[in-house]
């Protein structure tokens, strides 16, 4: 889940039950948050995603790649460490990104809402303005379930579950990262009149 600290203001709400009150705490993200996340915090994760994938197909239309000259056994053994270091942080950016728009697995293996921490600082899109969680139940909900568990198992804590579902990077993250990027750009990108790919393909924006 996509846990910054964020500026906020908050209030409660109070949900009557058969037998109690539960409280719902609501926090809204000033606009100038707002604009922090969409050209610096959500593009440094799509850019740590997308490093060496085919997405031509995608709303980026690139191929986020570059090669080295490997002239010797040493130079070959650093790039290995640089390639290595990229899918991990990939398969970790790609499940920050399925839970900030809202998907996760739950333990019967179903697509589920990904539900913040009501005690902490989680954040999500329909924490912005023109957000919405995207449809779990829907056929792109469950892809990006399913992904969200094999990142899990693969890479964001240690398993020996070694038989997770596909993570492979010429298919199945490519889809994966178009239908996120997709959704962005249809909600918050949209409302904040800002494009995906220019937040995401410039130089201008640090981490």
């Amino acid at each position: 889940m996509a846990s910054l600290q964020v500026r906020a203001r908050t209030k409660t709400n109070t949900i009557a039950s058969d037998t109690h009150c539960l409280p719902i705490r609501i926090d809204f993200m000033d606009q100038q948050e707002q604009s922090k996340w969409i050209t610096t915090h959500i593009p440094h994760r799509v850019r740590a995603a997308i490093a060496r994938l085919p997405l031509e197909g995608s709303l980026l239309r690139v191929t986020a790649s570059i090669d080295p000259e490997l002239r010797t056994e040493v130079d070959k053994i650093y790039w290995r460490c640089a390639t290595d270091s990229i899918w991990e942080g990939r398969l970790t950016a790609t499940r920050w990104l399925i839970e900030f728009v809202g998907v996760k697995q739950d333990r019967r293996g179903n697509p589920a809402v990904c539900e913040k921490n009501k005690f902490g600082n989680d954040v999500r899109i329909d924490d912005f303005d023109g957000g919405k969680l995207l449809a779990h139940s829907t056929h792109e909900g469950q892809l990006l379930a399913s992904v969200w568990k094999g990142c899990s198992q693969a890479s964001s804590h240690a398993t020996n579950a070694y038989r997770h579902p596909s993570v492979d990077d010429r298919t199945v993250l490519p889809e994966v990262l178009r239908i996120v990027l997709d959704h962005l750009q249809k909600t918050i990108y949209d409302k904040a009149s800002k494009n995906v790919r220019d937040s995401v393909l410039t130089l201008s924006q640090t981490h």
